[in-house]
């Protein structure tokens, strides 16, 4: 068998990676609604200030890459050890320095490693073993920043075992509980990633669930990103609040879409493309990162285009949330902190 010429190896690879994202976002991107969208559905109260806020911070502070397997290495002490080293004060100023009306961390991902002990966890799936972090990341920030007028806002998988049986979604749910009760109106929103539910009643059990200690809370279900062709996001459930509205390498636009060309496009409603705030009951949202990827790498755009199309979703009366990559010990780069400087500052011109 004739082997690959090591010189093309790189080509291979890069390759390799394009086909899998075209088809990962192409299959993320067939959403099928549990509900029947309506257009005419009113939007919740509770997202009037989202719609304010006009932007806000993410993070994915995890033990792993977003999307990718733990390390071989990982152990429960390494992952304490992170927690632990988490600088919530001085990451508090810094959010309070740039103005940020709100800030999403994850609590969690697939691989089982989450920065907030759980004793319901611990009671049906058995001992955490430091995988559950001692210290409670999450209550700690929320007291902090809800004392300086940012809000509080947390990721969580729909599922963190993905396990289909009726006892796991019950068992899980209880875990959701335990950590909505304990923080109670410290939280003012939940992203929920991979919500591929069976139905409308598990979906209104899962928003009790992550609204039991703030029925204020808003609620988001994601189940993929924009993808490469033109249909558009829309809501997975009528027990959601606002648009997950997740990008990856596509940034969309809002537009009036002229009629003769609705064929061409999967248009929700009077040939609004995205245009907000109601996108059949949710608030329009969109999330995206600012590095190469979720919560790791360099910029990958200008100042000026962060604030254009930040600008853009607001002036259609939506929300951009960004995904900043912090340290270990909780803060932002000198480079990311100068970008977001400019988007905050060219943002406040516009209040």
């Amino acid at each position: 068998m004739k082997l690959i010429n090591p010189k093309y190896f790189p080509f291979v690879i890069l390759m390799a990676i394009i086909i899998f994202l075209i088809f990962s976002l192409k299959a993320q991107n067939t959403i099928i609604p549990n509900w029947k969208i309506n257009p005419e559905k009113q939007l919740n109260p509770n997202n009037q200030w989202l719609r304010d806020a006009k932007w806000g911070l993410f993070t994915h502070y995890l033990v792993h890459m977003p999307s990718a397997s733990v390390p071989e290495n990982m152990t429960a002490e390494i992952w304490n050890n992170k927690v632990n080293s988490f600088q919530v004060k001085k990451f508090a100023d810094q959010l309070s320095e740039l103005k940020v009306p709100y800030f999403f961390i994850t609590i969690g991902q697939g691989g089982g490693y989450y920065c907030s002990p759980n004793k319901v966890y611990e009671r049906f799936f058995g001992p955490g073993n430091g995988k559950l972090s001692n210290r409670d990341l999450v209550i700690e920030l929320a007291k902090e920043l809800t004392s300086r007028g940012i809000k509080m806002c947390v990721y969580l998988p729909a599922d963190g075992f993905r396990g289909k049986s009726f006892e796991v979604q019950e068992n899980w749910r209880n875990v959701i509980a335990e950590w909505s009760t304990r923080w109670g109106i410290l939280i003012s929103a939940w992203w929920i990633d991979g919500a591929v539910l069976e139905s409308p009643e598990v979906y209104k059990v899962f928003t009790a669930a992550f609204k039991s200690g703030n029925p204020n809370a808003i609620v988001s279900y994601n189940v993929g990103p924009v993808g490469m062709n033109r249909i558009q996001l829309v809501p997975v459930t009528e027990y959601e609040d606002f648009l997950a509205g997740e990008c990856d390498y596509i940034l969309p636009t809002c537009a009036m879409i002229p009629s003769d060309l609705g064929k061409h496009f999967n248009i929700n409603g009077r040939g609004n493309y995205y245009k907000g705030p109601n996108i059949s009951g949710d608030q329009l949202h969109f999330l995206s990162f600012l590095g190469s990827w979720w919560g790791t790498g360099n910029p990958r755009f200008s100042n000026e285009l962060v604030y254009s199309w930040t600008q853009h979703i607001n002036d259609n009366a939506g929300t951009v949330t960004w995904d900043v990559p912090l340290s270990d010990s909780g803060t932002i780069s000198k480079i990311y902190f100068n970008q977001l400087i400019y988007l905050s500052k060219q943002i406040l011109k516009t209040k």
